[in-house]
């Protein structure tokens, strides 16, 4: 083909000459000639660029189509997740599949899954999804609890099963011993590996101070990526909560260990910063850290929006949340208010006047609050309950928090 339309352009080229332009026109077909191998080869480049464009549109394609058909992904995250796994035939991710509903994953952990760790559908089933599997099972983790934890915490499946998965549940068997706290960390505890280099030696140092197996065992619930902290860092914190003047003893200096490990330097001081902007003093400060550590770990937000309400909108002292700050750890949506709204209410209608302690209102049992606060007046308040439980908010009865003098409140 390529020779025929070289001697076609050569026969133009003579007929154009017309004996003027003879030497420009042999000129041409001669350049022509000498780079057609140049030619040839651009025109297979070309063919299989557009080959390849066209194999792997057909691949995305069949890849989206299966995400959402096999997997449930909508069609925004099918086509995210394809551009991180590509296959052209549902052999393997059918076969993968098929292996985790055997094991009681439903479309819905399997969606989650495969969102989270597309490669798991190309990988070989049989010889590392199966065996991870089957030792969960071996050991009592199986059905929804299994689902739950790798839909949760994909990673474990990445991780080897000799090297990482099986020394790793037994660390947590040996300090936690309960099965439902071993189910409860694993689908949180992405950062558990490498136990006998990274943990055991961590571990080893806060026994040597007098932690005790309990407070061990608290850590690896709650934050056990700050047990994976290398071992320099570590005793830096350590030291420097004990310097704080925490008993290793307590569940504080756990709390506490948490907050110095997971916050920086500068987010410390910024932290200080805001709590003092809302009138605590650095004894106050000290106060409210020892009684509660995790203070340091709200964000500022969170700390302003309830320091806010409960100077701002209750009239509380900055000085009487420090003493009991505890109540910053409750959910501000979820407690704080419904509970401040019942107070607000019976304040309104005029059924109680004396004050009551940020304590009594915010920390005491749903027992004790509803007895104390709700039934007692629910005759006079219908409304009460919905108030206490969330469903029915202070401004659908015409009434709403006073906005205290913020001088004053902080002058207290």
């Amino acid at each position: 083909m390529f020779c025929l339309r070289c001697k076609r352009l050569q026969l133009q080229l003579l007929r154009v000459s017309n004996g003027r332009n003879v030497v420009q026109s042999t000129t041409h077909l001669r350049f022509f000639l000498h780079n057609k191998s140049l030619l040839v080869k651009s025109f297979s480049s070309v063919g299989v660029v557009t080959y390849d464009k066209e194999k792997q549109q057909k691949e995305h394609s069949f890849t989206v189509s299966y995400l959402i058909k096999s997997c449930g992904l909508s069609p925004e995250i099918a086509g995210s997740v394809s551009k991180k796994v590509n296959f052209e035939t549902p052999e393997k991710p059918d076969q993968v599949l098929g292996i985790l509903r055997e094991y009681g994953f439903t479309n819905k952990h399997i969606s989650k899954l495969v969102k989270k760790y597309p490669d798991l559908l190309v990988g070989r089933a049989e010889k590392t999804l199966l065996p991870k599997l089957e030792f969960f099972h071996s050991v009592g983790i199986s059905g929804a609890d299994l689902a739950n934890i790798l839909s949760s915490n994909p990673t474990i499946l990445g991780r080897s099963l000799e090297k990482q998965i099986i020394p790793n549940y037994n660390f947590l068997k040996s300090l936690l011993c309960n099965d439902a706290k071993i189910v409860g960390t694993l689908k949180r505890a992405v950062y558990l590996h490498d136990v006998e280099k990274h943990i055991a030696p961590n571990i080893s140092a806060l026994r040597g101070i007098g932690v005790p197996k309990s407070g061990i065992a608290s850590l690896v619930i709650s934050n056990p990526g700050v047990l994976c902290e290398n071992s320099e860092k570590f005793d830096e914190s350590v030291k420097r909560v004990v310097d704080m003047g925490f008993n290793p003893s307590t569940g504080a200096f756990i709390h506490a260990l948490v907050a110095v490990s997971t916050t920086t330097d500068l987010t410390w001081e910024q932290k200080v910063a805001v709590y003092r902007s809302w009138g605590w003093s650095e004894n106050l400060f000290w106060l409210a850290f020892r009684k509660y550590p995790r203070c340091m770990t709200l964000s500022v937000e969170n700390i302003t929006a309830k320091m806010d309400f409960y100077v701002n909108k209750m009239g509380w002292p900055p000085s009487a949340v420090a003493r009991v700050a505890t109540v910053l750890a409750y959910s501000l949506e979820k407690r704080i208010i419904p509970r401040c709204s019942v107070i607000r209410v019976l304040q309104v209608k005029g059924l109680i006047k004396e004050k009551f302690s940020l304590s009594s209102v915010v920390m005491s049992s749903d027992k004790y609050f509803t007895d104390t606060f709700v039934s007692k007046y629910q005759n006079q308040v219908p409304q009460l309950l919905n108030i206490f439980q969330g469903k029915t908010v202070l401004l659908e009865l015409g009434i709403k928090f006073e906005q205290k003098s913020e001088v004053n409140v902080k002058q207290l």
